[in-house]
């Protein structure tokens, strides 16, 4: 589908982007319609410097017309110069406040959006078709304007010179519209395709170079870049096709230019020969025409070249404003209250969860957890463990049923109140570019440095940040790769402390690492979660034996709980887990170690196969 050929809403919508700037756009318009008549005017001059002066042998009158002439081309240059200032002004404007639109729009779009976009193709609606829009709206239209206006000067001006060789120098236009229709028409999608295409060249290498250690591990380096290639040469033949629209139809402008003045020196001759014509009269009007066709066709074809511009733009403004009217699915009520202090208390009443309609992943859930309390979801796989963690801070609403904070419907309280006493911790923590500092201070932006240093000190970071080369002002790259898998998980639990949360989400990372980095994460999760409520996605049995309730979930179902010794107790599914993982081990150390690889997923999933009378998987290699 690419949309209709024009749109007025559309435009209508655009243009309003210059509203807060009229001042500065009114100015550089009057300078580009100034501009427009003083260039206009100048083969005006000359024709009647020809007719009047130079016929005449009127020298006198010649000299103070050339001053006039001259005085015409200062006021061009001076127009020329006004203009291109206020749309500098205006251009820069334009270009920040829709790039901030367009961010705060993202940041305040649902986590259901971010599910299904493709970053690489956000990215160019905010990048290049912003770039394009603004392009239009600060020199395109204006320009289009001044070209109209322009148009109407010559006419003027040709009808005044001689209206019979302007009627015949009118003859071009019918065959010139009838073009324009048909380019037209086959311009729009070519210009769409190009935008398309090119948002598909940003997806992919945004995806390939995000996953470059993946890319890399597997050998895969031939493969995407095929793929890229694809892609690519698709944008290529999409702008190929493009640019030589463009380029079919300047040569026709060209051949109607020469069409017309034909035309125009013969009717001229006709009437000369004819004795319908002064000679010198007749000689005046076939150089002013000649000129003016000229300049009647620097118009047109300037119109072809902003049509191709207004044709970039159009499409780029589809896709920014399908982005701005995508409509947040997550918004406060109007009545939606601010959430206090609160204590942490979570009740989940008989709630279900369906990404997708008909496909719930959640199943009647009802769940009470106290204040204070710490629980460790377990489970395979899809089993619905992260579901439940983004229903507590309402990244999802309900599809039946209702969450409860402190006795608090999440849906009738100001959702920023209720997030900003959460924490978050992923299961890949997220670090920006910049400091060490910055990053842990993400977490309360009030936080002086002397808290900074502490929560960090809390979670065993602060003796190897201090020896880093800047210590606490030690900038980190792009997502922190210059940091190991474990120093930014030890930096997404100081960021956590220095929030102080009331209600703690924790993803465990199933990275591996080694014993020493082992040691100081499980103890920093043992030092974040304390005095919070805190919901923790378990990986390692090493910390679900910690907390003090355990839940089991398959297939969005809560099938289990207890503490550990009373699902081992209890010879349920967790039970069945353990004795199928580790019956034959003896010492406790050894079942503690080998937990701490992250397998436990896989080892549930193992056990929900062979339950099932399915073939067993292979048991996790044990680590050396």
């Amino acid at each position: 589908e690419y949309g209709s050929l024009y749109n007025p809403a559309l435009v209508r919508r655009m243009v309003r982007y210059l509203a807060p700037h009229k001042g500065r756009a009114g100015v550089a318009f009057l300078a580009m319609v100034a501009f427009a008549c003083f260039s206009y005017i100048q083969p005006f001059l000359i024709t009647i410097a020809v007719r009047d002066f130079i016929t005449e042998g009127d020298l006198s009158g010649l000299k103070w017309l050339m001053i006039a002439f001259i005085g015409v081309a200062l006021g061009a240059w001076a127009a020329e110069y006004v203009r291109q200032w206020a749309m500098a002004h205006v251009g820069h404007r334009v270009l920040l406040r829709m790039r901030r639109q367009m961010f705060d729009h993202l940041m305040s779009l649902s986590q259901r959006f971010y599910d299904d976009a493709e970053v690489g193709r956000v990215m160019s609606r905010v990048t290049s078709d912003v770039q394009v829009l603004q392009e239009l709206l600060t020199s395109g239209v204006l320009t289009v304007i001044a070209d109209v206006i322009g148009l109407g000067i010559v006419v003027a001006a040709v009808v005044i010179l001689d209206w019979q060789l302007a009627l015949v120098t009118f003859a071009v236009l019918p065959i010139l519209i009838v073009v324009m229709i048909v380019w037209s028409k086959f311009a729009r999608r070519a210009f769409l395709e190009v935008r398309v295409t090119i948002a598909g060249v940003n997806s992919t290498l945004n995806e390939d170079l995000n996953g470059v250690r993946v890319v890399q591990g597997l050998s895969r380096e031939a493969e995407n870049a095929r793929r890229f290639d694809r892609i690519n040469a698709r944008n290529l033949r999409a702008t190929r096709r493009a640019g030589m629209l463009t380029a079919s139809v300047i040569p026709l402008v060209e051949v109607l230019i020469a069409v017309a003045t034909a035309l125009v020196i013969i009717v001229a001759g006709m009437r000369i020969v004819g004795g319908g014509l002064d000679p010198a009269l007749g000689f005046a009007a076939v150089l002013g025409f000649s000129l003016y066709i000229q300049r009647f066709f620097d118009p047109v074809r300037d119109l072809v070249l902003q049509y191709t511009m207004f044709q970039r733009a159009i499409a780029g403004a589809e896709r920014i404003f399908e982005v701005l009217d995508t409509k947040p699915e997550i918004v406060d009520k109007p009545d939606a209250v601010e959430l206090q202090d609160i204590a942490g208390e979570v009740v989940f009443d008989n709630v279900t969860l369906a990404y997708v309609d008909g496909l719930p992943v959640l199943h009647d859930i009802d769940l009470h957890v106290r204040a204070g309390e710490t629980v460790a979801f377990v489970g395979a796989t899809g089993a619905g463990k992260t579901s439940m963690t983004a229903l507590i801070s309402r990244s999802y609403d309900v599809t039946e049923g209702a969450v409860r904070v402190d006795g608090h419907d999440v849906r009738d309280v100001q959702r920023r109140s209720l997030t900003q006493q959460m924490g978050v911790v992923l299961q890949d923590p997220f670090l920006f570019s910049g400091s060490v500092a910055e990053n842990i201070r993400y977490g309360n932006l009030d936080a002086t440095d002397a808290e900074v240093r502490r929560a960090a000190q809390i979670v065993g970071a602060d003796e190897w940040i201090r020896r880093l080369r800047d210590g606490y002002d030690t900038v980190l790259t792009e997502r922190a790769q210059n940091l190991s898998v474990g120093q930014r998980q030890l930096l997404a639990f100081a960021r956590a402390i220095v929030a102080d949360p009331r209600i703690l989400i924790l993803d465990e990372a199933t990275a591996n690492v080694d014993s020493q980095t082992e040691a100081m994460i499980q103890a920093a999760i043992a030092r974040v979660m304390r005095g919070r409520t805190a919901f923790v996605i378990a990986h390692r049995l090493s910390t679900i034996r910690s907390v003090d309730r355990i839940l089991v979930m398959s297939d969005g179902r809560i099938v289990e709980s207890g503490s550990h010794e009373e699902l081992l107790a209890a010879g349920g599914r967790y039970a069945e887990l353990y004795r199928l993982t580790y019956a034959e081990q003896q010492d406790q150390a050894e079942f503690d170690e080998a937990a701490s690889l992250g397998v436990l997923s896989r080892l549930w999933e193992r056990a929900r196969i062979e339950k099932a009378g399915g073939a067993p998987a292979a048991a996790p290699a044990s680590a050396d």
